[in-house]
């Protein structure tokens, strides 16, 4: 059902917001959905492959809902990649990836990708339509959660129209 991508271009490092977004237990502090969420298992894969489990609380009104996912960091392709795990509670399928691009003037393009289905036909309806609010609000979040942590990178006024072409983002992305 809900499927997206969305490419949003954010005033700060490729590293700074790898690691913001591979902190997952500070999730509840700054995603109004999730209301708690824990590492139940990490293993370093290599020196730039961190890979390891996670537990989610989100709750939605009268909805409370633990779900279990499997996150790859790969700091050396900028990229870090979220399925369902064994575990995968109330998911069908999930798969949510953040592709980090940096641009000439130290900013970051940042590609969103994300992919679920829930197996209550209920809830897989109720998510498909709050879907593009949800994913728009969930890219707001992570964008202002950077601003509080870190140091702005790049410049408002530089046009990164050829950087970003010269990514092919081909694909269908909606820009953000």
């Amino acid at each position: 059902m809900p499927k997206a991508t969305y490419a949003k271009r954010i005033f700060h490092s490729a590293d700074d917001l790898i690691a913001m977004v591979a902190d997952v237990e500070n999730y509840p502090k700054f995603v109004d959905l999730i209301t708690a969420l824990r590492i139940t298992k990490e293993t370093q894969v290599s020196d730039e492959h961190t890979r390891f489990e996670a537990e989610a609380v989100v709750a939605y009104k009268m909805i409370n809902e633990t779900f279990a996912s499997t996150v790859d960091v790969h700091r050396d392709s900028q990229k870090i990649i979220v399925q369902k795990s064994e575990r995968g509670g109330p998911l069908k399928s999930l798969l949510n990836e953040w592709t980090f691009h940096p641009l000439s003037d130290g900013s970051t393009l940042v590609e969103f990708f994300i992919d679920v289905r829930l197996k209550a036909f209920f809830l897989d309806n109720l998510l498909a339509q709050k879907f593009d609010k949800a994913a728009n609000m969930i890219m707001t979040a992570f964008e202002a959660r950077a601003g509080q942590l870190y140091e702005p990178s790049g410049d408002p006024d530089h046009d990164a129209g050829d950087d970003i072409h010269n990514l092919d983002l081909s694909h269908s992305v909606q820009m953000a």
